[in-house]
């Protein structure tokens, strides 16, 4: 990749899940990718109760960190499918308005990194079976996801990403992990996170590529006395390529990893 990207990691990576972002930068270094970010950064911001609250603040604020992104790099990429979905929806919005182009970095590393990657792995997953959980957030908003980028509907590029790492990947599709009802209806939300966890079976952990499925999981799971980790996709990877677990920050999930 002979560009500059520029790293938006987002509120919860930044501040509740420090390890997540510091886990991304590990993988951008240890693949030599060039990225620059921005202490001006702000929230994308959310794109469901913050747009539900006022679409025109929405909307401002993903503009400006849009303008402020297009000084920095040629690509914005993101770890957060919420801020994905804000960015990518509002560049279109304002017909692409000159900003740079948007990507998920899971997508950007399935697309450009595949190989290298494999070639770096020291610290194998093989044996170990994950539930994949991508989070709705990460195609949308579908009906322009889907003409700029195809792979999305036709490839499983979770599953690919896991699979690379050494260890099986189990798909039981697409579903909610219940947040966006939290504030309207705790007991619905639980319910609907409860069921995801029971669909996904006997598994070592769940991977989910969306900081805030993290945070449900981890939190419905702790207070169910489950022992199912959860896992940020790029923490497994960071882990696979060599950044020490004490690092990534594995004893702060609430749901202990069972990794080592």
């Amino acid at each position: 990749m002979n560009e500059t990207l520029v790293y938006f990691p987002g509120c919860l990576a930044s501040r509740k899940f420090p390890g997540f972002d510091f886990s991304t930068r590990f993988i951008l270094e240890k693949l030599n990718i060039d990225y620059r970010m921005s202490k001006d950064f702000s929230c994308c911001p959310d794109p469901v109760w913050v747009r539900s609250l006022s679409h025109k603040e929405w909307s401002e604020r993903a503009v400006k960190n849009l303008e402020i992104a297009k000084k920095h790099g040629s690509r914005l990429v993101t770890i957060c499918n919420g801020c994905f979905e804000t960015l990518y929806t509002v560049k279109k919005m304002k017909g692409n308005g000159g900003f740079i182009p948007v990507e998920h970095l899971l997508y950007t590393l399935w697309k450009n990194k595949k190989e290298e990657i494999k070639g770096k792995i020291v610290n194998s997953l093989e044996g170990k079976k994950f539930a994949l959980h991508e989070g709705c957030h990460f195609k949308r908003p579908t009906f322009l996801t889907s003409l700029e980028f195809k792979e999305l509907k036709e490839e499983n590029i979770l599953k690919d990403m896991v699979e690379l790492l050494g260890a099986e990947a189990i798909d039981k599709g697409e579903g909610c992990c219940g947040l966006p009802v939290f504030i309207t209806d705790r007991e619905l939300s639980m319910e609907l996170t409860r069921k995801r966890i029971e669909n996904f079976g006997d598994v070592d952990g769940i991977v989910t590529i969306c900081p805030s499925c993290f945070s449900q999981f981890d939190n419905v799971l702790a207070m169910d006395k489950k022992e199912i980790p959860v896992y940020f996709y790029f923490e497994l990877l960071a882990y696979t390529l060599g950044l020490e677990k004490e690092k990534i920050g594995f004893e702060f999930h609430r749901v202990k990893s069972n990794l080592i």
